[in-house]
């Protein structure tokens, strides 16, 4: 259309179809995905994903699907519509969906039911695949047609589910839950989708338009008070966002504008279905300020009345208990705690606080420069060295000669792999503080949907707290690295269809910083350890064991719990 030309866009930036590459990641849909998708893999069985209608559950719906898409071994299958008529119908519909033909005509409903066992089995434990049954609208699947998706959860190995079920309805399917305890019982992952906050409002209209633009340079379609009267008027529901977006869109081209303020907005309300601003009860945003204000100010004079530092005033007891900071350009400034402190881990800091400063690349043959400042130009903390580190040039084996890593280290993204798969891998989740420290440490990243192959990136180094057993467990260990980059030339190169590993980062005084590969999950007694090892290939062999112990006084990046027991 011209209007793209107009507005230097190549495509419609606010449809209301669910392409997945206008997928916005805000905070809560980028958890659920995570979510699912390690439960997927984990064959956990039956996931139920609740939102009003327009939270965004078809767009993630498809987004899951492509996800999977390009993964052989992973086989998924959807279905739009539930409302089926009998228990004949829906079988007949899955098995159509499983092998491509469906049952013959005469078939009767135990014979469909052993046509989709038999397809669950030769795929599920034969060809080692996740089979996953995916449905939407799913406020409307009938009684009976839950009686038999929880028939089907009952088809598992001794060790995981080998049909997974996701279903994404609206709010109504928790009554159909309540009534339906048999079934209920069954649910592993249950999440609630609900609308965006004004945040996440205004960066997921400029995603859009970034998407749909046809240049490096984002055009600013909306006014700041038209973006807040946009949020105002949609409550931060996603499909009504979209929806008052094109109609402004609209807007702007018929008054021949290249950019929407807070009337044309608001005229826009009508032809869509939001309130407009006088049936809402809201505090204007002037009041909430000015409240804000006052109890900020009021605060501040109790504080200095009781002789309590200030956050702005305070000195290196409470910069030492940050773990991430804000990147400079290309250089990481990491600050050691002195001998004599507690310890404390690494962390990054935007000012030089030292009284000593050491400069020159990284790595254990590169030049130091080291220049020793007077007092009265060092600011405090005093005696703590800053050591800058050119953050492109990252020497993974210098991490053994500092107190505790700030940097896990770095890894380019091969074919078909993404941040979130790298971070699962690393950390064991994909959350928004995992995403907030990796574009502290990754400065050249924008978009973290849009990292291609060959991109390199930093993973910081954030010590996790560890609730420890009272009781042994037992991890399989693949193998362990000295190296972030080993570790996933390790993943890379073990079978798909075999139980999920990831890595554990770890660090200690003796070893220094380590990557330990093991199976997800722990073993609550060693036979079941033993057992599992021995089932893996026999090229895991010769690095595979079991063990216990993870040494005194381990500093771990990755909780080693996460999974639970097996």
């Amino acid at each position: 259309m011209d209007y793209f030309r107009i507005l230097n866009l190549k495509k419609e930036p606010f449809s209301n179809s669910p392409d997945p590459a206008f997928f916005f990641q805000s905070g809560q849909h980028q958890g659920c995905l995570q979510k699912l998708e390690l439960s997927l893999r984990m064959r956990r069985g039956l996931n139920v994903i609740i939102g009003d209608v327009g939270t965004g559950k078809t767009t993630l719906c498809r987004q899951l699907i492509q996800i999977f898409s390009e993964d052989d071994a992973v086989e998924t299958h959807l279905i739009l519509d539930p409302d089926f008529s009998s228990p004949t119908e829906f079988l007949t519909t899955i098995s159509e969906l499983f092998d491509g033909t469906g049952p013959p005509a005469d078939a009767d409903e135990w014979q469909i039911k052993e046509r989709i066992k038999t397809h669950i089995f030769r795929q599920g434990v034969d060809l080692e695949k996740i089979i996953v049954l995916i449905i939407d609208e799913g406020q409307k699947i009938p009684v009976f047609c839950l009686e038999i998706l929880r028939e089907f959860l009952n088809y598992e190995t001794n060790e995981y589910k080998l049909l997974q079920i996701v279903i994404f309805a609206q709010k109504e399917f928790d009554q159909t839950l309540k009534h339906q305890a048999n079934f209920a019982d069954r649910v592993n992952l249950y999440h609630q989708l609900g609308p965006l906050n004004f945040r996440d409002t205004r960066l997921m209209i400029r995603f859009r338009i970034e998407q749909a633009g046809n240049s490096s340079k984002v055009p600013s379609f909306f006014s700041y008070p038209a973006l807040w009267t946009i949020y105002r008027a949609t409550g931060g529901y996603p499909r009504k966002i979209i929806n008052l977006c094109h109609q402004s869109v609209l807007a702007m081209i018929i008054q021949n504008r290249t950019r929407a303020g807070r009337m044309l907005v608001r005229s826009c309300m009508k032809r869509t279905l939001v309130q407009p601003f006088g049936a809402r009860r809201g505090v204007p945003a002037t009041v909430v300020l000015a409240i804000l204000l006052i109890a900020v100010t009021v605060v501040g004079l109790w504080l200095r009345k009781s002789d309590i530092p200030l956050l702005w005033e305070t000195g290196s007891a409470q910069t030492a208990s940050l773990s991430t900071g804000p990147m400079l350009g290309k250089t990481q400034h990491y600050m050691v705690a002195p001998a004599k402190a507690e310890p404390a881990s690494l962390v990054l800091e935007s000012e030089p606080a030292a009284r000593t400063v050491v400069s020159g690349k990284a790595g254990p043959d590169a030049d130091v420069t080291r220049k020793t400042v007077s007092s009265a130009e060092s600011s405090p903390p005093e005696s703590i060295p800053v050591v800058e580190i050119d953050a492109e040039r990252i020497d993974e084996s210098m991490m053994e000669s500092i107190t505790s890593p700030a940097i896990l280290g770095s890894a380019a993204l091969k074919r078909n792999e993404t941040l979130s798969w790298m971070c699962v891998k690393v950390y064991g989740a994909y959350t928004r503080d995992i995403l907030k420290a990796l574009f502290a440490a990754n400065p050249d990243m924008v978009n973290p949907n849009s990292l291609g192959e060959g991109h390199r990136v930093v993973f910081p180094a954030t010590p996790v707290d560890v609730k420890l057993s009272p009781r042994p467990v037992w991890w399989v260990r693949i193998a362990k690295s000295d190296t972030l980059n080993d570790a996933f030339d390790v993943i890379r190169a073990y079978p798909v269809r075999k139980p999920p590993i990831r890595i554990i980062p770890h660090w200690n005084s003796r070893e220094g910083a380590k990557f330990t590969v093991v199976l997800w999950g722990y073993f609550i007694n060693e036979a079941a350890a033993r057992n599992q090892l021995d089932r893996l290939p026999v090229s895991i062999e010769p690095e595979g064991t079991v063990f216990s112990q993870w040494g005194e006084g381990t500093i771990f990046f990755a909780d080693p719990f996460l999974g639970g027991s097996r």
